[in-house]
């Protein structure tokens, strides 16, 4: 028996909970304590929940990091999914949607 079957955009099973607004932004991106430094990313979209990177640096899926985007306090996170020099994090607590239009408006 076969059974045809797609996903709809929007729908429940979509792996996104959150819509992402394309951005680029300079940023900090760091592991481990606070005497650790930060190596310096491009966040390429952001959403309250979460928000996609480009790394010069090698990361690691689950992880946890700490996201500096410029004006605010470092957010942590956990590495969602890696591919080449390119990631996806998860924030523990989600940002403010204000703070988001903020950046993706410019």
């Amino acid at each position: 028996m076969r059974l045809a079957a797609s996903l709809e955009r929007g729908s429940e099973y979509d792996r996104r909970r959150y819509a992402r607004a394309p951005v680029q932004i300079g940023a900090g991106l760091r592991s481990g304590g606070d005497d650790r430094p930060s190596c310096a990313i491009n966040v390429v979209d952001l959403s309250t929940g979460g928000a996609g990177i480009e790394a010069g640096v090698h990361l690691e899926c689950g992880s946890r990091v700490w996201l500096k985007l410029p004006g605010l306090q470092s957010w942590a996170a956990r590495v969602m999914w890696c591919d080449g020099n390119r990631a996806g994090i998860a924030f523990d607590s989600p940002l403010h949607p204000a703070v988001v239009e903020r950046y993706a408006r410019g």
